[in-house]
């Protein structure tokens, strides 16, 4: 009941504001029992063309079943390969920028074997390679359609991909999932009918879509602005039959079987955030410096991953800071990491300091647990690639 009249009392400020406020109503409510505790490190040397928080990172086997860290050079189009325990240079595989074999502007990939390497290029398309950077095949994600032209009416159709190690090709039996987001503020006509995730078949011939924006965060022409707002962060289920998205704007998570597009929700928020507030309609369509102020001054979720190991997931927080300056940058916001069992319960959360120093886009997990991506103050020359790893611990 308690619920119920604050809701309607919330309902009833968004319509006269034009504002719609996500309440976290289960804020200070909630018992920690663990939180996240340092037990390990790795720091890869990197050679003079290769510098820190590249976009994408990936842990592999070799034919000797050998774990192979690897991670995406955007400036010299190759991907490096280290020893993941020991941390020594392997390889890397260049594919050429020009040509019949180019691998334009590459963002991200998944290594299925040496001879099955699928890149995802920014010209919205998915490209087949081997080891010897030779392209197979490829396949446009946008039926063709030339993303780089000033012509944007492919983005009401097509998601826009963003591809980093937190929003990765996530492979299953028959296909690869690959979630991307509107690009900008998405208008209420194509609520019900545009997909973010796209299933992709192994031999490239075939590509469907399904998950969009759940109509309770983002229905009734609400007005969020664009870009980071519009980020879609995706996790397999620990089912493997069905996936886990976290919204930004959301203290929500939404569950869906692959290939149904109806949710459930569950909760999967900060006992410290606070609401979430729109932007007023009434200013009409927000400017670039009303979005980033939103955004920084306000509790933000980013990337859920789930951890097969210890059966738990673990969902990043960018916290607010509330008396932000017009100047003060995203990366001032310091990141936090909610710790849920695999029923969502709430297990804790711990905070790991500013986004400058902790590049969370860059986490994925290991046997040895949660790894991160941290750039140190002092590391003006960037000779290494260094992840921090995290093992839940019981609070004393």
């Amino acid at each position: 009941m308690i619920r119920t009249i604050l809701v309607a009392m919330i309902l009833i400020v968004a319509s006269c504001s034009n504002q719609v406020i996500v309440e976290n109503y289960k804020k200070g409510q909630l018992n920690g029992s663990q939180q996240l505790d340092q037990v390990g490190f790795k720091d890869f040397l990197l050679d003079g063309e290769t510098a820190a928080k590249p976009y994408y990172m990936e842990i592999t086997k070799d034919s000797s079943g050998v774990r192979q860290f690897t991670f995406l050079n955007e400036y010299n189009n190759s991907i490096y390969f280290y020893q993941y325990d020991d941390m020594s240079y392997i390889q890397k595989i260049s594919f050429e920028k020009e040509g019949v074999n180019a691998v334009e502007l590459p963002m991200g990939y998944h290594i299925k074997n040496m001879d099955s390497i699928y890149v995802y290029s920014r010209l919205q398309k998915v490209v087949l390679a081997n080891a010897q950077g030779e392209v197979k095949h490829q396949m446009s994600l946008s039926d063709g359609y030339n993303m780089m032209s000033y012509n944007k009416q492919w983005a009401y159709k097509y998601p826009e991909f963003y591809v980093e190690t937190v929003t990765p090709f996530i492979p299953t039996p028959n296909s690869l999932l690959l979630t991307g987001q509107f690009s900008g503020d998405l208008p209420d006509e194509i609520l019900d009918t545009f997909n973010f995730t796209a299933q992709i078949d192994y031999g490239l011939s075939d590509v469907a879509y399904m998950h969009g924006y759940p109509y309770a965060v983002f229905g009734d022409n609400v007005n969020w602005g664009e870009g980071l707002f519009m980020e879609v962060f995706p996790a397999l289920h620990h089912s493997n039959k069905k996936m886990v998205y976290s919204f930004p704007t959301s203290h929500d998570l939404f569950v869906a079987d692959i290939g149904n597009n109806s949710y459930e929700e569950f909760y999967g928020g900060s006992n410290f955030a606070g609401d979430i507030y729109s932007i007023d309609r009434k200013s009409g369509k927000a400017t670039a410096e009303e979005i980033k102020s939103s955004f920084v001054r306000q509790d933000m979720y980013a990337a859920i991953i789930h951890d097969k190991f210890r059966k738990v997931y673990y969902r990043f927080l960018r916290k607010a800071l509330p008396n932000a300056s017009v100047e003060t940058s995203w990366k001032d916001k310091t990141i936090a990491v909610i710790l849920m069992d695999e029923d969502f319960d709430y297990l804790g959360e711990t905070i790991l300091g500013t986004e400058r120093n902790w590049h969370w886009q860059n986490s994925f997990v290991t046997k040895e647990g949660l790894n991160i991506e941290y750039v140190a103050d002092k590391d003006v020359e960037e000779s290494n690639l260094s992840l921090k790893i995290f093992l839940p611990k019981k609070n004393n």
